[in-house]
């Protein structure tokens, strides 16, 4: 919603006459009330239209689609890419190399070296590096508040990867863990909570020593430790290295290279409208409270959904009622997914099951893994065209259209789909994007199977299951003209 004071700022800037315009900078009541009454009026306005527009069941509004993710926490974080480099040192003594020590790729960014690592005369020593930039910055608190909130400020183009916060008490630091929520935090624990609102800015959350976490005082100092990244990049691109800062003349000698075939982890940037769109579809009392009807899909989907193509998370009472009964499945949970990079299957499926067992120690090493199957669904459209029309451009355009929005890397095809796509959404798709379906002759009809899909298997199109037959026997003319 726009506030008055948007609205008024606006109507500023329509001003063209000077003199009008000096009369409200000097505050002249005569404009300055006018200009804040129509203000006022568009403001009611526009709280009206937003109430008129509010989108209870399906969000489609990006508006409610931010709004909606800032409500369940969902932060515009990062993952940093790794990457296995080759230091190669061509001096004639060794040369170490520590922890954390920068080098800079090709594009100009930075990667940090995530173990210490000495390289003799004339050797080549492999080493994990990884696309990210650490700094700390020294924040004072200037008002005593419960739940007082503080801004982290990132650098242009870059995601917050981590966040650490530190005191300065004496004699010793307390180290602030994050709780999303404030879940189950008691009175005094120091732990803070990270939030965001509808612009995707990160605000640290402290507690309150009367409900839960550390009431922050006026002048208590605090230190972020903030990791940013650039997230998504394209490694087939990357090549040479440099150090970005050389401190003897045997560094000089150092040269590095990333490997070829390198990739430990893929970086992903925030989550896009549309992935956020996805998680929106999820009722809002689910959140970081996965132990909720046992519902660990939308957790599980949100830390590693920008990693896979298919995610399905299911526990035992749907595991007995798709595949029987069995001892086995007692105080288990069930996953199944297809890693975007094949390399990090393993690496994910240990991340996945750490992200269930924090959320609730119960399934703690009771996650069982099963293969993900890929299963096309044989779609049928039959219909006609106007002779103006030609079929076979409306076919390649009807499965371009059909693949892109249900395909193999989709978000629609992403998750569990119990009963398949929804013949209406599909036909709803067709008829506003392909134009020989928008005037008043053509038709079309859709035929989707009705089968049941397990929770395993990943449904969507592919060009080979889109079958289209269409003829041109419609015409806008009743009958023949004969001269």
């Amino acid at each position: 919603m726009t506030i008055k004071v948007d609205f008024e700022k606006r109507l500023v800037a329509q001003i063209t006459d000077s003199a009008i315009l000096e009369r409200y900078w000097v505050k002249d009541p005569l404009v300055l009330q006018q200009v804040r009454a129509i203000a006022s009026y568009l403001e009611a306005i526009s709280q009206d239209i937003e109430v008129a527009s509010l989108e209870p069941f399906i969000r489609t509004r990006d508006r409610s689609i931010l709004a909606d993710a800032s409500n369940k926490g969902i932060l515009p974080t990062a993952v940093a890419c790794q990457f296995k480099i080759d230091v190669k040192n061509k001096a004639s003594n060794a040369v170490t190399l520590s922890q954390g020590r920068h080098i800079e790729d090709n594009g100009g960014r930075v990667w940090r070296l995530l173990q210490s690592v000495t390289v003799g005369p004339q050797q080549t020593v492999t080493v994990t590096a990884e696309q990210s930039e650490y700094r700390e910055v020294e924040y004072v608190a200037d008002i005593t508040e419960p739940f007082h909130k503080k801004s982290i400020d990132l650098l242009d183009d870059l995601y917050l990867a981590s966040l650490t916060v530190v005191d300065h008490s004496i004699p010793l630091r307390n180290t602030y863990l994050i709780q999303p929520q404030w879940l189950n935090v008691e009175k005094g624990v120091y732990a803070i909570n990270v939030t965001t609102d509808s612009l995707r800015r990160i605000f640290v959350e402290f507690g309150d020593s009367e409900r839960a976490g550390v009431t922050v005082h006026a002048g208590d100092t605090f230190t972020f430790g903030i990791t940013e990244t650039y997230g998504d990049i394209d490694v087939s691109k990357l090549k040479d290295a440099s150090l970005t800062e050389v401190n003897s003349t045997d560094e000089q000698r150092i040269s590095v290279v990333f490997q070829s075939g390198g990739l430990v982890r893929s970086g992903t940037t925030a989550l896009s409208i549309d992935q956020l769109r996805v998680l929106a579809s999820y009722p809002s009392m689910y959140g970081e409270n996965a132990v909720f009807l046992g519902n660990f899909d939308y957790l599980v989907r949100k830390k590693v959904m920008s990693r896979t193509d298919f995610v399905s998370v299911w526990n035992e009472n749907v595991q007995d009622t798709y595949y029987g009964v069995t001892y086995k499945d007692i105080n288990h949970l069930h996953v199944a997914f297809k890693a975007k990079v094949a390399a990090e299957q393993t690496m994910i499926e240990n991340e996945i099951k750490t992200i269930i067992g924090r959320a609730d120690t119960l399934f703690k090493e009771r996650v069982i893994v099963h293969d993900v199957v890929e299963k096309p669904l044989y779609l049928t459209i039959t219909g006609r065209l106007a002779s103006v029309h030609d079929i076979d451009s409306v076919v390649s355009q009807i499965k371009g259209l059909l693949v892109d929005r249900y395909g193999r890397s989709s978000l629609s095809a992403s998750r569990w789909l119990l009963n398949g796509f929804n013949s209406q959404e599909v036909a709803n798709l067709l008829r506003n994007n392909i134009a020989a379906f928008q005037d008043r002759v053509s038709d079309f009809v859709i035929n989707i199977p009705s089968q049941l899909n397990l929770p395993h298997e990943w449904v969507y199109l592919s060009e080979g299951s889109i079958s289209v037959q269409l003829d041109r026997t419609a015409d806008s003319v009743g009958t023949a003209w004969i001269l």
